[in-house]
């Protein structure tokens, strides 16, 4: 889900089924009439949205708090070991119709690459992860899940308050009924999961009918998902994720207090300490370019160590997570093999796009 460091997207809860100030606080009728919303700060909302106040107080005389989503929030599936994580996403299944995906938009992902500069592979495994490319766009009420995490999840309620009034806006923009829109138990929309900021900031109209339509327009998703990463620094052409090789010269692995050493780094390494420090790539790095150093949780116990480069850090802004970031990586990659595959069987040769170490 393209947000500033937001919460995850509906992956749980797919992969189960396959991811504002009035002076006084409002007591509303909820559907748990213990819990009172804290409103107090409806003004300032509606200042920070642009919009009109009453635009507010009307939607939370709408909205209803919904416990499940507070317990899903409270039980990230992000948090699952990387050997779990990538068995829900990177299924034969999931690849053979991103590669459907890719032939069908065919003309319009080269389209997205070509004006806006992002791979058509990574634009697919974004939309499948998702929303298996459309088929799963969530079931909550984005009404009642942004209402419910603005006004009653402390720890996110400063973030989910303002996508409330975003939501507000976005539906008044686009002349939404506000209980029609249905989304993730986040409030994210769409074929892409976009937040309403989001959606007001990055969607856009790709196929020229004067219309933004992220829920039924693939070639408006297509091109919102590519204009968000280009936003948000992709380089078309660039590397993503290559393996790190953490044995030394002499053939022992390197300390443990190294690498928590380079993962606290963060993003301020760069390719000369990485191997200064002993650690080596299969391609040589480019030295002008920060990286990130990963480490991903094997079923036997041990760790896999990956480098990631700047388009990696793309994927992160669109989902902070490492897992989901690689799991959208290795499927995109997947994708791409298929597509070359299938063409192919058609007589066309379709190269492997090279990548910039």
């Amino acid at each position: 889900m393209p947000v500033a460091q937001s919460s995850f997207s509906s992956f749980a809860a797919r992969a189960q089924r396959t991811l504002l100030g009035c002076g006084a606080t409002l007591l509303l009728a909820l559907s748990t009439p213990a819990l009172a919303a804290n409103t107090a700060n409806l003004d300032e909302l509606a200042a920070y949205a642009g919009i009109d106040k009453s635009l507010l107080d009307n939607a939370i005389t709408q909205a209803n708090y919904q416990q499940k989503i507070i317990d899903t929030m409270t039980r990230p599936y992000e948090s699952k070991p990387w050997y779990t994580y990538r068995k829900l996403f990177i299924t034969q299944d999931r690849i053979n119709s991103g590669v459907q995906f890719y032939l069908q938009n065919e003309q319009t992902l080269q389209a997205a690459q070509q004006q806006l500069g992002v791979a058509p592979e990574i634009i697919c495994a974004i939309i499948g992860v998702e929303t298996f490319y459309g088929r799963n766009m969530g079931s909550w009420k984005v009404l009642d899940a942004l209402y419910t995490l603005g006004f009653h999840y402390p720890a996110r309620a400063s973030y989910f308050s303002k996508e409330f009034a975003n939501y507000v806006k976005l539906a008044t923009r686009e002349g939404w009924n506000l209980t029609d829109i249905k989304g993730s138990y986040a409030g994210a929309m769409g074929m892409g999961q976009f937040m309403p900021s989001s959606y007001l900031s990055y969607a856009i109209d790709f196929d020229g009918d004067n219309h933004v339509n992220l829920f039924n327009d693939v070639q408006d998703a297509i091109g919102s998902v590519a204009n968000y990463f280009r936003a948000h620094g992709w380089v078309d052409g660039g590397g993503v994720m290559y393996p790190a090789h953490v044995y030394g010269n002499d053939g022992k692995v390197i300390s443990r207090a190294t690498i928590d050493a380079l993962m606290d780094k963060e993003w301020k390494l760069t390719p000369q300490e990485l191997y200064a420090a002993g650690i080596t790539t299969k391609v040589n790095l480019s030295p002008k370019q920060n990286i990130r150093l990963y480490s991903y949780e094997l079923e036997d116990g041990t760790y896999d160590y990956q480098v990631g480069l700047n388009n990696f850090n793309a994927i992160t802004r669109y989902n902070k997570s490492p897992l989901y970031a690689r799991a959208v990586f290795e499927l995109s990659e997947a994708i791409a093999v298929g597509y070359q595959e299938a063409k192919l069987l058609q007589g066309q040769y379709v190269g492997p796009a090279g990548k910039r170490p």
